[in-house]
Formats: structure tokens, C-alpha cells, sequence
């Protein structure tokens, strides 16, 4: 398909903050063939012609993490610390089978497009019982949606209560309950490793819009011999590896206990820290860390609503950027975020790092803010897009601008960061193809999307809440280790 969209405003995030007032862009297949001048546009014939006075084209954002399976929880948990509330979130998944998998990507896959994004990182993590943990259903839905993905599937070979710092005296029942409703299952580290090649065989496939690759849990979640197996498929094969990073103290704390050093420097002793790893979080780092990253290359990723919502901490941003680091946001789940809308992302990140006492001439900028959804998000996931210009991948935005957020347009890029929230999104391409159009998804419908999730939701209503209850009975110990933890 051949697509011009002329007399558009287009935000190219670029690089050279090129911004044109009267732009076109002019799509083939699966690539952006022409941006600049809307007088300098190519001549046709073009499969469709979409008229831009009343329109800003922007790159597909990049959601860089998130957890699909959390879709039909939202709204369901208390704002507690990562280590109690992990508790309760595992517990609810612990009755899913595909078609809730399913429904539930379907359901964030959804909001993600209506909101701009156009490509997600999905770091799955499912029920044990089923064949990849269920991520083949993702997946799918994803494939259904239009939605260009990253699913890194979830491999941990440690039990989970081995890796938090409870006290010695938490009794063996709840320990037991512990390991019970996280659904740990210690597998051989070349166990993992086989069903992880066996996924990327199985679902990798760039033309169908999926990316597989391994997503180790996090560094104290695994043995070395899972971390350096992980690292080597990724490279063999050339795929982004994805690990959770540093989320909470503890994590923090329990990762000098072990290795003597801090996490991310474990990680880069062993030879698993590169240009294609993302971190999602790495809150909790040391100040020689942030060097360490740039001199890697690895990249963080910001979950500025989950960070809030569970009181994890706040990522270095600021540290990061004057570093050099690359940075990508992410919305994280829906049951820490409660929605998967990037705009509300990087509006959060362009505020909480403005701290009264810090030097302001650091605080986050809105186009840098941006550039962390677009651009620095494709980086980190190695994909050809984040940008609008020839060659790239043919991920696009199109908002309205006849609307109260750009009213009167002052600057563009702030008030794409500062007054946009998503409903002005009109028309989303990926991939050269049209996914929506006028606000409405054009490739599945969005009253089945929702009728599967609330019949899903419906049927797990009885395990949710007895799991849940079980869940209750290790707050106690739980919260006995987060303050002690921070001292209290």
C-alpha cells in the first residue's frame, strides 16, 4: 500500500528536532519512502491520500514494558510495596488459561492503539501449566490487533521466596504459601533455555509483527547459568534480552548479600550487560551503575505510573540522561498502572523528576520525555522505527489538533507531552497498514474485545478471590521485611 499524509504538522523526532509546520509523509509498504515539504511530496498514484490540515503525525510510541496477563485485574489491588503486592497479583493469575491470556492482550493491545502506541514489549509471565506459559495467546492477540510486539518470555530457576530477604523465623507454612501462590517451579537452567528456543521457533516472525526473545525475570530471580544462557541466545540470534532491574530496596539490598556487588554490575560481571538489553525499572542502582550503563549501552526502562502506584521509588532519570544513557518508558501491567496509555507515561516523567532543590537546568525536558517513547524505545527493542523518516519502519500517529489540547498551539511537542492524553488520537498506521481510523480499531471489534474481558473476568471471579484470600495470609511477613528493610 502507498499512503501520503500531506499538510500535517510532523513531529519527526528525528534527532535535529526537525518539526514541519506543512509536512507530508509518504508511505510503501512497510516503510516511510518520503518526509519533508508537503510542496516537495512525491507524485502519485497513492492506495489513499489522508488530508492533514487538521492533523500532527507523530511516531508510534513504544511501550517498552508491560505485562499482558494484567489486563483483567486493573483496579483490583491496594497500593502496596512490590514484594506484598506481587503476592496478590500472582494469585490472581493463577486460574488463567489461553483464552484469558487472550482476552486480556486483547484488552491492553486495544488501549494501547486508541492511545498512540504502536509497538509494546510484552515480559510475559503466565500460568506454568500451559505450553510457553500461555504467551502463544498473546501473541495471537496481538497479531489480531495490529500491534507490533516484543514478547520476552518470563524464565526464572530460583524459587521466589529464596529471593527476597524475609526473616529466618517466617514459618514453613508460609513459606510454603508463598511459593505456592507464585507459582514458582524450578526448572534446570537448560530447561528454560530449551523452552525458550523452542518459543522463538515457534512465534518469531518480524512479518507477522512478532519479536521473541528471552526475558529472564530478574538477576536475583536466576543463576548465572540461566542469566549467560540467556545473554548467548539473544546474540546467537541477534533478539533484545529484557529482565526486570532493581525495582525495590530489598531487591537492592538482597543483591549485595549475594553477589558482593550491586545488580547491574553482577549482571556486567557475568558478560549478560549490552546494547541489547533493557532493564525495566533500575530504580534502586548505585551512582557507579549509571556509568557502567552508558559505557554498555544497556537501557533503562521508566514505569513512571507503576512506580507511583506501588511506592517502588524513583528511577535517576535526570543522572541518567546527563549520562548519555538511553532511556525508554513503559507502562509496566495494569494490575501496578491500572492502563496502558503512554501518554500519561511520558506527561508523569516530564513532572516527578522536577523536585524542588535540584538543579532545574537538569529537570526532564518535554521533548526528551518524548524522545524516551519514540525513538529511544526502538533502540532498546533494535527495531528500525521511533522515528519519521525514509527507510524507517511505517509506524505512524495521526492526532487531531482541532481539539482543547492544542488549542492554541503554542509548541507542539509540550503540548503533546503536557496537555495530550490520548483522545485526540485519530488514525493509527503500522506497519504501512491502517489499524485505526477516526478513533475506532479497524481490525477486530471493540465491543467483542470487551465482551471477551468481562466474561473472562467473570469466570475467574472464584479463583481470583480465594487465591487472594490465601494471598492474605503472607502480608504479615511480607511487611515485617519491608520495614525492616527501610529500617522502621
Amino acid at each position: 500500500m502507498r499512503i501520503l499524509v500531506r499538510n500535517a504538522i510532523v513531529v519527526t523526532m528525528n534527532g535535529n528536532d526537525e518539526v514541519l509546520e506543512r509536512g507530508a509523509l509518504v508511505t510503501e509498504g512497510n516503510r516511510i519512502a518520503f518526509v519533508g515539504p508537503a510542496e516537495r511530496a512525491p507524485a502519485g498514484p497513492f492506495d489513499r491520500t489522508v488530508e492533514g490540515e487538521r492533523l500532527i503525525a507523530l511516531p508510534g510510541m513504544i511501550n517498552a514494558h508491560c505485562h499482558s496477563a494484567a489486563n483483567l485485574v486493573r483496579g483490583m489491588m491496594a497500593s502496596k510495596p512490590l514484594e506484598i503486592w506481587r503476592a496478590y497479583y500472582r494469585a490472581s493469575l493463577r486460574g488463567m488459561g489461553d483464552d484469558d491470556f487472550y482476552a486480556s492482550a486483547l484488552l491492553g493491545g486495544m488501549e494501547m492503539l486508541k492511545n498512540g502506541a504502536t509497538t509494546v514489549l510484552d515480559h510475559f509471565f503466565g500460568n506454568q501449566a500451559g505450553r510457553f506459559m500461555g504467551a502463544g495467546a498473546a501473541v495471537q492477540a496481538m497479531r489480531d490487533l495490529g500491534l507490533r510486539h516484543v514478547v520476552a518470555l518470563t524464565l526464572s530457576d530460583k524459587n521466589y521466596e529464596d529471593t527476597i530477604p524475609l526473616d529466618p523465623s517466617t514459618s514453613a507454612g508460609v513459606s510454603d504459601e508463598i511459593r505456592r501462590i507464585s507459582a514458582s517451579e524450578v526448572k534446570a537452567a537448560n530447561t528454560w533455555l530449551e523452552e525458550c528456543e523452542a518459543f522463538i521457533e515457534a512465534f518469531h516472525a518480524p512479518e507477522k509483527l512478532t519479536t521473541a526473545c528471552p526475558g529472564p525475570s530478574a538477576v536475583q530471580r536466576c543463576t548465572d547459568e540461566l542469566l549467560i544462557g540467556s545473554a548467548d541466545l539473544a546474540r546467537a540470534r541477534q533478539l533484545p534480552l529484557h529482565i526486570h532491574l532493581a525495582e525495590t530496596k530489598a531487591q537492592a539490598i538482597l543483591g549485595r548479600q549475594v553477589y558482593g556487588a550491586s545488580l547491574l554490575s553482577h549482571l556486567d560481571s557475568i558478560g549478560v550487560l549490552g546494547a541489547n538489553v533493557s532493564l525495566a525499572h533500575s530504580i534502586w542502582i548505585e551512582d557507579e551503575d549509571i556509568n557502567l550503563l552508558a559505557a554498555r549501552g544497556g537501557t533503562p526502562v521508566h514505569n513512571p505510573a507503576s512506580n507511583l502506584r506501588i511506592g517502588s521509588g524513583l528511577a535517576k532519570i535526570r543522572e541518567f540522561l546527563r549520562a548519555g544513557v538511553n532511556v525508554a518508558l513503559g507502562t509496566d501491567g495494569s494490575a501496578s498502572n491500572d492502563g496502558q496509555n503512554m501518554f500519561e507515561a511520558v506527561r508523569l516523567t516530564a513532572l516527578i523528576h522536577n523536585q524542588a532543590g535540584t538543579d532545574f537546568r537538569h529537570w526532564v525536558k518535554p521533548l526528551q520525555a518524548l524522545e524516551m517513547a519514540t525513538r529511544n524505545g526502538a533502540r532498546a527493542l533494535a527495531l528500525d522505527a521511533g522515528v519519521l523518516a525514509p527507510g524507517k519502519l511505517a509506524d505512524v500517529v495521526l492526532l487531531r489538533r482541532d481539539v482543547a489540547a492544542f488549542t492554541p498551539l503554542n509548541d507542539v511537542v509540550s503540548q503533546l507531552v503536557f496537555c495530550e492524553n490520548g483522545s485526540s488520537v485519530d488514525t493509527v498506521i503500522v506497519n504501512g497498514d491502517f489499524v485505526v481510523e477516526h478513533g475506532r480499531l479497524l481490525k477486530i471489534d471493540e465491543d467483542e474485545v470487551l465482551r471477551l474481558a468481562r466474561r473472562a473476568r467473570m469466570r475467574l471471579d472464584p479463583s481470583i478471590q480465594s487465591e487472594m484470600a490465601a494471598a492474605a495470609a503472607m502480608e504479615p511477613s511480607l511487611s515485617e521485611m519491608y520495614f525492616r528493610v527501610f529500617g522502621k
